[in-house]
């Protein structure tokens, strides 16, 4: 007969916690307790917020590995500042004792989690809407391959809301400047692996990244790369307002498809259009674009079919295979794009082939050649390629990879013509100038 733990409050291990969860102790610890522990501290704090508050009440009573927790923000030590950005600031931070993890009902005091550093994102933009943002996440913040969230605080100087979560050595785009010369194939399918993971569970849960680029993909030396949400919604909500039409947009116009660029809502599918700049930088280093200014014109170019150069001194280091697909995510028909899940399972594919060296099939051949052709341009020749290229995109200076305000064509309908004709300024072109300085830009962490 199977023995049953109790704790001293008469909770035994046969209690239920959580519908499918039954209640566990071991080592002084009893989630039942922790529960009503959390439950009693409820009155202690507030956020000031009804509906935060709600969210992580509601997540620290249905599952302790769901847990949002409220973060005072004199628990911080060693805040040190790292980048800002539109939405607001971020910085490196300590928390003292860590994060309440369970009740220890024998110490009669808190157990902690996570002493090391964490990431402070302080958000400066009045309208992002907090509360809606901490739903989403609460769908997939468990999940490996996107960013995790602890928690939220509030800087008492600026009464401004502050995410707490992973600190990331890098995000993708500096990863692969840094790294590209030595990456051979296996190591890029596995970042491709990792950001199509991710993307399948986001897509899996009905949610829409709605801002996936490079600045967005987030890199844990223990981890790999994680999506970091931004702007992440619910497909629903979108499919409901399905019939509207976009003014504006928040972006960075490389990354943006074209049915969005005219106006229509950010789908799925513009998630996998998205995915194929970040195809093209893996096999680059450089991002969609750099050398042209991210104006209106560029939305034409786009809409028109124009997609991002690969310079022909890297055509024999990438397989024929790896450009077709890149360039069915760029589809201009958003249902002839891959899905998320498609894409996971043929980069998986692939990268078993290749760590297993299985080479039996025309694909697998196209990879082991690149990495030959790479292997065989010496150091000296690289380094005089990669000069060569990095002149030619040098970032143009009204270039813009920070997500920001964009007008859409439906939003300029009206105006369209006298911007071709240069009766009119493209605001499209001023508002990069004007957002250098604006809190309405998309921080990039």
């Amino acid at each position: 007969m199977e023995k049953v733990a109790y704790c001293p409050a008469g909770h035994s291990s046969n209690d239920f916690l959580y519908s499918d969860n039954k209640n566990f102790i071991y080592y002084g610890n009893c989630s039942l307790c922790t529960k009503e522990r959390f439950i009693q501290e409820f009155k202690t704090w507030s956020s000031g917020n009804a509906n935060i508050d709600k969210i992580i009440q509601e997540s620290q009573v249905k599952s302790i590995y769901e847990m949002f927790h409220w973060i005072p923000y004199d628990n911080f030590q060693n805040i040190e500042h790292i980048a800002d950005g539109g939405h607001g600031s971020v910085y490196s931070a300590k928390i003292k004792n860590g994060i309440k993890w369970q009740w220890n009902f024998i110490k009669q005091d808190w157990e902690y989690r996570f002493s090391s550093n964490i990431a402070l994102k302080e958000i400066k933009n009045s309208r992002y809407d907090i509360a809606e943002f901490l739903k989403m996440i609460k769908i997939v913040n468990t999940y490996e391959y996107i960013a995790n969230y602890y928690g939220i605080s509030k800087n008492p100087s600026t009464q401004n809301f502050i995410f707490v979560m992973d600190l990331f050595n890098d995000d993708l785009h500096n990863y692969l400047t840094k790294t590209f010369w030595n990456l051979m194939w296996e190591e890029k399918l596995e970042i491709l692996v990792s950001v199509t993971t991710g993307l399948e569970i986001l897509h899996a849960k009905n949610l829409v990244h709605c801002a996936l680029h490079s600045g967005n993909i987030l890199n844990l030396a223990s981890r790999g790369p994680n999506i970091y949400l931004d702007l992440c919604t619910l497909e629903d909500d979108l499919i409901l307002n399905a019939n509207e039409k976009n003014n504006k947009i928040y972006g960075s116009i490389p990354y943006i498809p074209p049915e969005v660029l005219r106006g229509s809502k950010f789908t799925m599918e513009g998630d996998i259009y998205s995915f194929g700049g970040i195809m093209y930088e893996v096999i680059t280093a450089q991002r969609p674009f750099a050398d042209q200014a991210h104006d209106t014109y560029l939305m034409i170019d786009i809409c028109n079919g124009v997609r991002p150069k690969v310079p022909d001194f890297m055509l024999n280091w990438i397989p024929k295979w790896y450009l077709d697909l890149m360039y069915r995510c760029w589809s201009d028909d958003p249902s002839k794009r891959p899905t998320a899940d498609e894409l996971y399972n043929l980069f998986r594919e692939i990268s078993n082939n290749l760590f297993y060296y299985m080479m039996d099939n025309d694909v697998m051949r196209q990879f082991k050649i690149a990495d030959e052709n790479q292997n065989n341009t010496s150091k000296s020749q690289k380094q005089e390629l990669f000069e060569l290229f990095s002149h030619s995109n040098k970032l143009h200076p009204q270039s813009c990879y920070i997500s920001r305000c964009i007008h859409t064509f439906h939003g300029m309908h009206d105006l369209l013509e006298e911007i071709k004709s240069g009766k009119s300024s493209d605001p499209n072109l001023l508002s990069i100038k004007f957002n250098t300085h604006n809190i309405d830009e998309e921080a990039e962490i």
